[in-house]
């Protein structure tokens, strides 16, 4: 009968590595998800460029047009009519409404004077619009 010495563990240390790298991983993802850190917009708007920079002021409400001519109210989708109401009541509740106003670089002038003109009308005197600066090459 021979015996044999006991054959060392291959995977003395590895087996303690491995709970780590399930914790590292589950980290990194937790954190990828969490660590948004502004909101999206509810329309897909890429605003037309400006090479003057502006101070950015957050304003309380926000218009966004996107190239199609949909619009959305602070993050909401929203139709005409119904945009014709919130802001005419807004303007009767208040005269120094600020609106900001982002408008998709793509969309036509057919599609942006029936808002203008909608903007008029329900009374909007301040009107802040948004861009981006354009990178200047000296």
């Amino acid at each position: 009968m021979k015996l044999f010495p006991a054959k060392p563990s291959s995977s003395g240390n590895e087996d303690n590595v491995i709970p780590l790298i399930n914790i590292v991983f589950l980290m990194l993802i937790f954190f990828m998800l969490a660590g948004q850190i502004t909101a999206t917009d509810a329309l897909q708007v890429m605003p037309p460029s400006s090479e003057v920079q502006a101070p950015t002021v957050t304003l309380e409400y926000e218009l966004l047009m996107d190239a199609d001519g949909a619009l959305a109210l602070n993050n909401q989708l929203i139709t005409p009519e119904a945009l014709r109401e919130e802001l005419s009541s807004l303007a009767e509740e208040s005269t120094q409404v600020q609106l900001a106003l982002k408008i998709d670089a793509q969309a036509t002038a057919s599609r942006l004077k029936p808002l203008l003109q909608l903007l008029t009308e329900t009374g909007m005197k301040q009107i802040t619009l948004y861009t981006r600066q354009t990178s200047t090459a000296s």
